[in-house]
């Protein structure tokens, strides 16, 4: 069974509950955990769009994400200068920051950024 999600959001914090509930129609696809998963990925990679990517209050940040046969795909784009893998901040001592890419990166199969007009993180769930 296939089904996708393509959401277009404001760079406002009350959209990381938006997103995070458009992944309800995952709900028959996908194991309750894996879910959970998919759903505190794009929390974090929403979240590090709001929050680093500098957007102005009418450009928008661009979410999709498949699934197919249990596996899950899916991006996060926005028209910020994004950063290079490796480059990314670390997570702070204090636990009240950096903490997004390591849990996309422990959660994830795979992951990356891809640059061009748009930033975007990509990643993958088998």
């Amino acid at each position: 069974m296939k089904a996708e999600i393509a959401l277009r959001l404001a760079p406002k914090p009350e959209v990381v509950r938006t997103a995070r509930h458009a992944l309800d129609q995952f709900e028959t696809l996908l194991a309750p955990e894996k879910l959970e998963e998919l759903r505190l990925v794009i929390s974090e990679l929403v979240t590090n769009s709001i929050l680093h990517a500098g957007l102005s209050a009418t450009e928008r940040i661009w979410l999709t994400v498949r699934v197919s046969g249990g596996s899950v795909s899916g991006r996060v784009c926005d028209p910020g200068s994004g950063f290079e893998v490796g480059m990314e901040p670390c997570p702070r001592g204090d636990l009240r920051g950096g903490w997004g890419l390591p849990i996309v990166e422990k959660i994830s199969d795979r992951w990356g950024v891809e640059r061009n007009s748009h930033s975007c993180v990509w990643f993958e769930i088998s």
